[in-house]
């Protein structure tokens, strides 16, 4: 699969994953603004905004829920490994 197939299934299998996470630090609507993978695919920067969040706490609860995430990601996205997933803020990122 071509990285950029990789990247667009990460960012819809993770939008609506952390839609469904229950922690009152991650607001009702988080954006995953994109996902860039590793040339090995062994490492996911998956880059979030939120509206009005409190973004270090954010960051917190998704890394807090990073294993729940990378089986989400692994049932629903075949690859030969999952990659590990590192959650960055998107208003903090060069393009």
């Amino acid at each position: 699969m071509k990285p950029e197939q990789v990247q667009a299934q990460l960012t819809r299998v993770l939008s609506s994953a952390i839609a469904e996470l229950r922690d009152p630090r991650v607001p009702l609507i988080v954006t995953v603004e994109r996902v860039m993978v590793t040339a090995d695919y062994g490492l996911a920067r998956v880059y979030v905004s939120a509206m009005g969040a409190d973004m270090p706490a954010l960051l917190d609860a998704l890394s807090h829920a990073r294993g729940h995430l990378q089986r989400e990601v692994a049932a629903q996205v075949r690859m030969r490994r999952t990659p590990t997933l590192e959650f960055r803020d998107a208003g903090d990122s060069p393009l």
